[in-house]
């Protein structure tokens, strides 16, 4: 039996479920990574250390910061881009046992379940990952309960793993 619903899109949702994705993906250790080197770059200038080991631990934090920033910056505006484009801020989401289909008045697209290769679950979206940089977001809200199982079982058993 084929699993409907109706998923629907914000800019807030948008927001959230970018910011799910880039945490995710960057990872706690490079937040903890940038606040250590950030206290020893205060504590070497406190100590008076030399310029030039000043400057390079202050490059090294700059350039790990815009990464990070630039990472998030980038996945928002290509979701508020698609999100723009759209007439209705809405979808379609069409499951059965082989593959799900998604349309919008942007387009459709069908998937085999191997193509998801991992789902990750946040508290208002769940991510469907394809690859390390490529997801669709599925506003939780939108799912009926019945869709969020059988989801979550077509991504196991189609080699999928799944992280809540």
């Amino acid at each position: 039996m084929p699993h409907e619903a109706t998923l629907i899109y914000s800019e807030s949702l948008l927001r959230q479920a970018v910011f799910a994705f880039w945490r995710r993906s960057v990872g706690l250790g490079f937040i903890l990574m940038l606040v250590v080197l950030a206290a020893i770059l205060v504590g070497i200038i406190a100590l008076g250390a030399s310029l030039w080991l000043i400057v390079t631990l202050a490059v090294i934090l700059a350039i790990a910061a815009g990464i990070a920033v630039a990472l998030y910056v980038g996945y928002y505006r290509n979701s508020l881009r698609k999100f723009r484009t759209m007439e209705k801020p809405q979808a379609t989401f069409c499951a059965d046992e082989s593959s799900f289909t998604m349309s919008s008045d942007a387009g459709t697209t069908t998937l085999q379940w191997s193509a998801v290769k991992e789902l990750w679950q946040f508290p208002s979206v769940w991510l469907l990952l394809y690859s390390k940089t490529q997801y669709s977001t599925l506003p939780l809200a939108c799912l009926p309960p019945e869709t969020q199982a059988f989801v979550q079982e077509r991504v196991r058993e189609a080699g999928g793993k799944v992280a809540g």
